[in-house]
C-alpha cells in the first residue's frame, strides 16, 4: 500500500508545504520556492514514471497537473495570502487519488475475474494490460535486469532468480519465469540471444495471450513427448516440424518446463532460413494451423526451392 501511494502522498505534501511557505514570504520568495519545488517535483516525477509508479497515461497526466499548478502560481499570482489552497489541494486528492483508486479496483476486478474463469486463486493481474505498451516493456527490462544480476550473484535457477512480484508480472504477460531464466541464462553463457529478441518474442505472446486467448491462461502444459523428433523432415528439412510444433506452444502458453523456444538449436537452424525467432513466431501465429503455408514461407526467404 505505501509504495502504490508514495509518489502521490509526496506530492501531496510538498504541495502543501510550498503553499504554506509562501503565506510568509514576499514575491521573490514565492518565485524561487516555487521554481525549486516544480524541478524537484518533475525529476521524482521522472523517477516514478522510470519505476513503472503510474497506472497508464491519464494517471501520469493528473499527478503531472499538479506539478504545473505549483509552477503557475508561482509565476503568475503575486501573493497567497490565505488557506484557499486546502480546496485546490482537495480537488486534487478527489480527482488525482480517485481516478488512481478506481484504475486500481478496476484492475483487482478482472483479475479476480481472471481467477475465477481459470480456477487460479492466485491469477496473475493480466487486467494490466490497460496499461500503455511502453510500461510493460520497461517492466520487462527491469525484471530481466535483475535476473542478469541474479545469475551473476550466482542465482541460477528460476526460483532464485526472480521474486514473488516478478514472477506475477511475467505470468501477467504471458511468461513464466523458467522461460525467461532461459534467455537470461543462455544470453550470459552462449552470448545469444539479447534481450531486443526476448522482448519481441515475449511482445508477439503477450498479444496472443491478450487478443487471441482473451488473456484467459490455458489449461494445458504440453508434454516433451508432443513434440516431433528432432530428425523428423518436412521437404528434406529436418528440425522444421519440431520448431513449428514448439512456436505454437510458446504462443498458447503451453510450453514444458524442459523447453526452450529459442533454445541452441532453434537459433542456429533459424539463422540458416534467414529469419530469427520473433519472426518466426509471428509467421506461425499468423499461419495458424497452416503448415503448408508456414514452410512455404520459410523457405522461400531462405531461397530454398
Amino acid at each position: 500500500m505505501p509504495a502504490r501511494w508514495s509518489f502521490s502522498l509526496l506530492l501531496l505534501a510538498v504541495y502543501l508545504a510550498t503553499f504554506h511557505l509562501w503565506m510568509h514570504v514576499g514575491r521573490a520568495g514565492v518565485v524561487v520556492s516555487g521554481l525549486v519545488a516544480t524541478v524537484g517535483l518533475s525529476a521524482l516525477f521522472v523517477r516514478a514514471s522510470g519505476q513503472n509508479y503510474f497506472l497508464n497515461h491519464w494517471d501520469a497526466f493528473w499527478h503531472g497537473s499538479v506539478i504545473l499548478d505549483v509552477f503557475l502560481e508561482a509565476v503568475l499570482v503575486p501573493y497567497h495570502g490565505d488557506y484557499s489552497f486546502y480546496l485546490c489541494a482537495l480537488a486534487f486528492v478527489v480527482v488525482v487519488g480517485g481516478y488512481r483508486q478506481w484504475v486500481w479496483q478496476r484492475c483487482l476486478r478482472r483479475a479476480a475475474l481472471h481467477a475465477s474463469a481459470t480456477g487460479a486463486g492466485g491469477a496473475p493481474p493480466l487486467a494490466f494490460s490497460s496499461m500503455n505498451e511502453v510500461t510493460w516493456e520497461k517492466q520487462f527490462r527491469a525484471v530481466y535486469d535483475r535476473g542478469v544480476a541474479a545469475w551473476q550473484a550466482g542465482r541460477r535457477k528460476p526460483a532464485t532468480m526472480f521474486d514473488a512480484e516478478d514472477v506475477s508480472f511475467l505470468a501477467g504477460i504471458g511468461c513464466t519465469a523458467q522461460e525467461l531464466f532461459d534467455f537470461v541464462d543462455d544470453s550470459l553463457v552462449y552470448g545469444e540471444p539479447d534481450f531486443a529478441t526476448a522482448l519481441g518474442v515475449q511482445a508477439i505472446r503477450r498479444d496472443y495471450l491478450l487478443n487471441e486467448m482473451k488473456g484467459m491462461k490455458s489449461a494445458k502444459q504440453s508434454a516433451m513427448s508432443d513434440l516431433p523428433p528432432k530428425a523428423q523432415e518436412v521437404d528434406g528439412i529436418s528440425w522444421l516440424p519440431r520448431l513449428i510444433v514448439k512456436a505454437r506452444m510458446k504462443l498458447r502458453g503451453e510450453m514444458p518446463d524442459d523447453l526452450m523456444y529459442g533454445c541452441g538449436g532453434d537459433r542456429p537452424f533459424l539463422r540458416r532460413m534467414k529469419t530469427t525467432l520473433p519472426v518466426f513466431l509471428q509467421l506461425v501465429r499468423e499461419c495458424g494451423s497452416d503448415d503448408r503455408r508456414i514452410i512455404d514461407t520459410l523457405k522461400h526467404g531462405a531461397g530454398i526451392k
